[in-house]
């Protein structure tokens, strides 16, 4: 099980997360979030990270001159919420995590259904599907329950998603991950508003999140 934390904002969180043992950590480029960093305070925190912690741009129906500065910086891994399009698609260097954002996990057919239409050359850029909660950055799931981990396992058994990682995300805290792990069977854990204090990241709380994910294995 891998886990990321989303939302650095200073330098400092970077040492809480080498420290923490993460394996991912987000950068917001979506300015209406109070996690919004601009390019070159992204730089600076990823500086002070691990070589091996994997950098994860999170943007919103991003356009196509965001995504080339953001491929520019250092990035591993492109997030994208809203809309993804095909002029995005074709522009992408970096593998792309496609996020949806759920109220119920019934309305994931619906939300990527679009994948199946793609050209293959387009499609193998997704390496990965985020699930989300209803509204972005809310910290607050989608509704978890028996239906939802059969909706899960019925979308992952079809051919176009078997392969590519299941990132879990959306309220997301140390009390409640093993359950959304145990329901979902995720590839990466996702977390944010989870592990702040007061609006700003706490080491106390990354070391609780991950060791809850570490037990749980």
């Amino acid at each position: 099980m891998q886990i990321k934390i989303c939302g650095l904002t200073r330098p400092k969180e970077a040492q809480y997360l080498n420290a923490a043992g993460a394996d991912y950590a987000g950068f917001v480029f979506h300015p209406p979030s109070r996690r919004n960093v601009t390019i070159e305070e992204a730089k600076v925190i990823m500086e002070a990270l691990n070589p091996g912690i994997k950098k994860v741009a999170v943007m919103v129906s991003p356009e196509v001159a965001t995504v080339e500065m953001v491929q520019k910086a250092g990035f591993d891994i492109l997030q994208i919420h809203g809309t993804l399009s095909n002029e995005v698609l074709e522009l992408a260097e970096l593998p792309i995590w496609f996020a949806v954002n759920l109220s119920k996990t019934e309305e994931l057919t619906e939300r990527l259904s679009g994948i199946r239409t793609l050209p293959e050359a387009l499609a193998e850029k997704i390496d990965g599907f985020v699930m989300d909660g209803a509204q972005y950055g809310s910290g607050k799931t989608f509704a978890w329950d028996v239906n939802a981990k059969q909706t899960v396992r019925r979308w992952r058994s079809q051919k176009e998603f078997t392969e590519r990682k299941l990132i879990l995300a959306g309220g997301l805290r140390a009390e409640n991950v093993q359950a959304g792990i145990r329901l979902f069977d995720p590839d990466v854990v996702d977390v944010s508003s989870g592990v702040e204090d007061e609006g700003a990241k706490s080491m106390d709380k990354i070391m609780t999140f991950i060791r809850e994910v570490r037990d749980y294995e």
